[in-house]
């Protein structure tokens, strides 16, 4: 009797034919969709997947992040542990920076001086103003507001969005604190860390160094950690169209019923790596490009500004209309700034920490001569 092949999540280390790509575009663009219902709130109208799919465990929003955390926890992990601290930092700075802080500037110099409701010299004397520029840092905590932007809106933050970069990037850094410690290197001692680390953030999340000042933040960075998990196990997870269906029955089932916490992030995890690499292949990449980052934090803002002009739309209309802007701005977005600075990642950049230290050395040696 011939003996049935398990393929697992192994088999395709190096390979760039995953779907990652389009299930982060897909993503990205459900959050627009969830956010639709809240910033262009219409009587009579809410979203029908609260009502007949989730039926008050979670909305789509919340599900689309975490689907982006076990995909960047899955993948950052997988950068430290292949290139190490330095090229893992310059990795991420050039993915999140230069197109956050093209946003930011966008918002403060562009979008603020055009919709606000000030005198415009009231508007850049005003602190408020560039107190909003401290979110192109992504750090320490997001600024909600310009002054006079979105005021009549139902909700005046210019870019709602932009909190989870800022989480992002702190998971990144604890991801980061642990490798130098070694803490990935063996996969045993990698995975009592993760899953001491779960259960840790499970039970005392408030209390973790770095993300635990906010109780919102805890199940994007437990979903974060699921991500590190699937991992650095790879050569264990099997990708199976019958596990797949099996667990999608079983998260659908769980909408509305008091196991869903823990049933469903399982479930959903699991769906994640099966939808990029157990289906086939669309190459997004080549014919678009990964405009799932511009479309995450530019809608938010887009779908304000439709709120503000067209006050009478309703979700629907502010949905179609966002997305055609948001969109072309995206592939604006990932063709003349993100592709370019990540290209620089394929320069010979053979950074590590000494190189680095020596370099530092060497131009404080030379500014003395």
């Amino acid at each position: 009797m011939e003996e049935y092949e398990f393929t697992t999540l192994k088999k395709f280390d190096g390979s760039r034919e995953n779907n990652f790509t389009s299930l982060r575009i897909l993503l990205a663009w459900c959050v627009l969709y969830g956010h639709s219902y809240t910033l262009q709130k219409t009587a009579g109208i809410v979203d029908p997947l609260n009502v007949f799919v989730f039926k008050g465990s979670t909305w789509i929003g919340e599900v689309a992040l975490n689907g982006f955390f076990v995909i960047s926890g899955f993948l950052v992990t997988a950068s430290f542990i292949k290139r190490g601290l330095a090229q893992y930092t310059f990795s991420r700075t050039l993915r999140i920076f230069p197109a956050l802080i093209t946003c930011v500037f966008l918002s403060v110099f562009l979008l603020g001086p055009i919709l606000t409701n000030l005198h415009i010299g009231e508007y850049f004397f005003n602190n408020e103003t560039y107190r909003y520029l401290k979110n192109a840092l992504g750090y320490p905590l997001t600024e909600w507001a310009l002054p006079g932007v979105f005021t009549t809106n139902t909700n005046a933050a210019v870019n709602g969005s932009l909190w989870s970069l800022n989480l992002e990037l702190r998971c990144y850094m604890l991801l980061a604190a642990a490798g130098v410690l070694g803490l990935l290197k063996n996969r045993t001692v990698a995975n009592t860390f993760v899953l001491a680390a779960f259960l840790f953030g499970f039970f005392f999340f408030k209390d973790i160094p770095l993300v635990g000042i906010n109780t919102r933040w805890a199940n994007p960075c437990l979903y974060f950690l699921a991500g590190s998990f699937f991992y650095l196990n790879r050569e264990k997870v099997i990708i199976d169209f019958k596990i797949a269906l099996f667990l999608l029955v079983l998260a659908l089932y769980s909408f509305g019923k008091p196991f869903f916490p823990y049933v469903f992030p399982a479930c959903f995890v699991y769906l994640v790596f099966y939808l990029s690499y157990g289906t086939r292949y669309v190459p997004v990449d080549r014919k678009i490009g990964d405009i799932s980052y511009g479309i995450y934090i530019y809608a938010w803002p887009v779908q304000q500004v439709v709120a503000q002009l067209v006050p009478k739309a309703n979700p629907y209309i502010n949905m179609v209309l966002s997305s055609i802007i948001v969109i072309s701005i995206a592939y604006l977005s990932w063709r003349y700034i993100e592709k370019p600075m990540l290209s620089l990642k394929q320069k010979q950049f053979v950074w590590n920490i000494r190189d680095f230290i020596y370099a530092i050395y060497g131009l404080a040696r030379s500014a003395r001569e």
